[in-house]
């Protein structure tokens, strides 16, 4: 995939808009070598939860994909929120900017949340050559929105890596702010 098509890959990748179509194989592309994925994951999020913090716990995993999105100045990217936790998918001309957005965000949710939030940039090459695929669709609800769904078991993969300690960014200093301009979780 060349340079140009690599970096469109998403918003290029046609939809699919019958429900069915998150079940067949064929609507799912593989996610360009050169990318990476920035996964996001909340310690403990259970305890966090049963303390009364599922609003909290919430809002930090979607303040993840808020803060990549506006700092690659990019709403058209694929991501999946986890409640506790999200993965984005970055184009390799993002992938600074991600790591910047995670470290950003993993200290403001220390800090103004109280939480732990473990974060990792995953190069999408890695996945490969560990035997896996990171497969992307893109299923329309409208035709002004559209969902990132995820197959060959690269995500999860990258997840657990990430817990294992593997690809992490460290927290940024205590003055770094992330952009959470139209972050809003209503789950």
């Amino acid at each position: 995939m060349d340079k140009l098509s690599s970096e469109t890959f998403f918003s290029a990748l046609p939809v699919f808009v019958d429900f069915a179509g998150v079940a067949d194989g064929h609507n799912y592309q593989a996610l360009p070598v050169d990318w990476a994925l920035a996964t996001a994951d909340i310690v403990d999020s259970s305890g966090a939860i049963e303390a009364g913090g599922y609003k909290t716990v919430n809002a930090a995993g979607a303040s993840v994909i808020s803060a990549i999105l506006n700092a690659l100045g990019n709403n058209d990217l694929p991501f999946v929120f986890g409640g506790d936790g999200a993965i984005v998918a970055v184009p390799p001309s993002g992938v600074e900017r991600a790591r910047s957005a995670l470290s950003a965000v993993q200290g403001w949710v220390g800090r103004e949340l109280q939480l732990r939030l473990r974060v990792a940039l995953v190069p999408v090459h890695e996945i490969i050559a560990a035997g896996l695929e990171v497969r992307v669709a893109r299923f329309q609800v409208t035709p002004d929105v559209s969902y990132a769904m995820f197959s060959g078991g690269g995500a999860s993969w990258a997840e657990a890596r990430m817990k294992e300690g593997r690809y992490g960014v460290p927290p940024a200093a205590p003055d770094a702010h992330p952009d959470l301009t139209g972050l809003s979780c209503r789950w």
